[in-house]
């Protein structure tokens, strides 16, 4: 299984984006990325950061060895909005890409819900408990949560991680997280809100899905319910 190789900071992803064009070649980028990468000492360091980050915002989820940045969705949304207002987004993407992400994330809801104070050195045994590769589970969890606390979700304090704030999710990021859930994730134009899985939402204040569905109904999507199923079918 991919692990998650390195912690990655809000700021990291969105200046990164922001400095490509679809069809550019990644690597023309490298003297920029490191220069955003100014915090990290080392050639290798950087390059694993700059290899993560490509997998999961510059490429589609079937080309993670592409060397050109490709039309992913959450590049034009970087492209047209401020950090602030879309840095939810950053994180959700990376939800949707990272299966590894979606595991950790999965075990954090069922052992500690979404208020307890998170211990590391016991979460860390259950996670190489479940994987079975002590190095990749353990490293791909401490990066998980370092990434937590650079979004400022978490916060530490010695071996616990104590909830500090869940992502605020206002009408614009809740629609987006509908768009990146059915293309990134289910791969489908059409998704139904009452199977959308709550642990992916553990991060945020989870929004009300059903009104904004039908507030934007016949703008962004199709909106139905049936057989007491509510439906949302993507225009594009």
């Amino acid at each position: 299984m991919k692990g998650f190789d390195r912690p990655l900071k809000p700021l990291w992803i969105y200046e990164f984006i922001n400095e490509v064009e679809v069809g550019d070649k990644i690597y023309d980028h490298r003297e920029a990325f490191d220069s955003i990468l100014w915090e990290l000492d080392g050639n290798v360091g950087k390059r694993k950061v700059i290899t993560v980050l490509s997998r999961n915002y510059l490429k589609k989820p079937g080309n993670p060895k592409g060397r050109l940045v490709e039309d992913v969705t959450i590049i034009g949304i970087c492209k047209n909005y401020p950090l602030e207002k879309i840095q939810p987004l950053l994180l959700f993407q990376l939800l949707m890409r990272s299966n590894m992400i979606r595991i950790l994330t999965k075990m954090i809801h069922e052992i500690y819900g979404a208020f307890n104070n998170i211990n590391q050195v016991f979460l860390r045994k259950k996670v190489i408990e479940k994987f079975g590769e002590k190095d990749i589970s353990a490293r791909s969890l401490r990066n998980l949560l370092s990434t937590l606390v650079d979004f400022g979700i978490l916060e530490k304090q010695d071996k616990q991680y104590q909830w500090k704030t869940k992502l605020k999710i206002d009408e614009l990021n809740a629609c987006y997280m509908l768009k990146l859930y059915a293309k990134e994730f289910k791969e489908s134009p059409q998704i139904n809100l009452d199977d959308m899985e709550n642990y992916l939402f553990l991060y945020f204040e989870k929004p009300n899905f059903s009104n904004i569905a039908k507030k934007f109904n016949g703008i962004h999507w199709d909106y139905s319910i049936r057989m007491g199923e509510r439906i949302i079918q993507f225009k594009d």
